[in-house]
């Protein structure tokens, strides 16, 4: 039972750098605020969704794989 603990434990610190990461990549390239960043899981991937909101004030949601280490891709038509 323990060691079912620790790799649950150790899969959500790898899930929380990933999303970590996701934020500092789109707050980088986007130069926007990030509002809000959530786990999807999407084709077998798991995915972050990041609500950035722009300097115009319009908010835009951006769809980040981890795995892929690439450019986020903006989410068409998810805007809020």
């Amino acid at each position: 039972m323990r060691a079912a603990v620790i790799r649950g434990d150790a899969s959500r610190a790898r899930a929380q750098d990933s999303m970590s990461d996701s934020v500092r990549r789109i707050e980088r390239t986007t130069r926007g605020r990030v509002l809000s960043v959530e786990r999807m899981h999407s084709d077998g991937r798991d995915l972050n969704r990041v609500k950035v909101m722009d300097d115009s004030g319009r908010v835009r949601v951006y769809v980040d794989d981890p795995q892929q280490r690439g450019r986020a891709q903006r989410a068409r038509g998810d805007d809020d």
